[in-house]
């Protein structure tokens, strides 16, 4: 995830929860070797509105990882600016390649939700 302050403040808000642990992993080249060095249940990546981490790259990083971690559940969040990932996001949740997404304008209770819902 790209946006440090939104993970600054989901990991405050689930801080409490000892049933979750949350890692933070801002270069998604790294994130099959985080996932799988935390043994994490799931992932959430965030789909850049511009630059590297688009929809199309974000996508093929959740296949890989449907692949190589298959028991940990991937969840994007779009932007809702973007019809063309916002498309293919839900495409993709039809076809099972992530689990669940969300778009960037959610609060961060609800996300709070859906992580645990995982």
């Amino acid at each position: 995830m790209q946006r440090a302050s939104l993970a600054q403040g989901l990991m405050r808000k689930l801080q409490e929860d000892v049933s979750m642990q949350l890692y933070y992993e801002p270069d998604y080249v790294n994130a099959d070797a985080a996932i799988r060095g935390h043994m994490a249940q799931g992932a959430l990546l965030e789909i850049a509105e511009d630059g590297l981490y688009d929809a199309d790259y974000c996508l093929a990083l959740c296949s890989w990882l449907r692949q190589a971690t298959p028991d940990c559940k991937l969840i994007l969040m779009c932007p809702e600016s973007n019809q063309t990932a916002a498309n293919s996001v839900v495409a993709a949740k039809r076809s099972g390649q992530i689990d669940d997404f969300v778009f960037y304008d959610v609060s961060l209770d609800y996300l709070a939700s859906c992580l645990k819902a995982l």
